[in-house]
């Protein structure tokens, strides 16, 4: 069995001629993989929530309040949930939903950037239509246009182009 020692001192050469001698720094303890982990990496059993603690609980009788689950893990376990709900829901789950479970356990994206797609397709005056549109909401147009506005009402712009010849 490893020996598991807690280090006060932190530099980087104390913990690599640990890791020579077989040793190594202690951390928290998955208590699904038994597998140990960093404070970042593993979640408090306390801060589980309800049905998810119940469901590891299931398969790991020993589960309490003062274990920790590594994150891995715990997104089994939230994706297994999830899958519950949904069959308890519709009774079958479709190609879909199954999809989105899988991409959820992976910590993958399951949408798409759809405007690239589109972008490729326009034309020259689409092109335009929306770079003009993109000025036109800017807070450079808004002020632009209000000192034009206010050129516009004041008495000696009048005064200069009504004034008679």
């Amino acid at each position: 069995m490893d020996k598991v020692i807690t280090i006060v001192q932190t530099s980087r050469k104390t913990y690599a001629n640990l890791a020579l001698l077989g040793v190594k720094k202690k951390g928290y303890e998955c208590a699904v993989c038994k597998k140990a982990f960093g404070q970042t990496d593993v979640v408090s059993a306390h801060l589980v929530r309800e049905p998810v603690y119940e469901l590891i609980r299931r398969d790991y009788p020993n589960w309490s309040d003062k274990n920790y689950i590594c994150r891995s893990d715990l997104s089994v376990y939230r994706a297994k949930y999830v899958h519950s709900l949904l069959e308890s829901e519709k009774g079958e789950l479709s190609e879909l939903e199954k999809e989105v479970l899988d991409s959820l356990q992976k910590h993958e994206l399951i949408s798409s950037n759809v405007d690239n797609e589109f972008e490729c397709d326009w034309t020259f005056g689409e092109k335009l239509a929306d770079r003009i549109a993109v000025f036109g909401g800017s807070w450079r147009f808004l002020i632009i246009f209000a000192l034009f506005l206010k050129f516009l009402d004041s008495d000696e712009h009048y005064s200069v182009v009504l004034a008679p010849c």
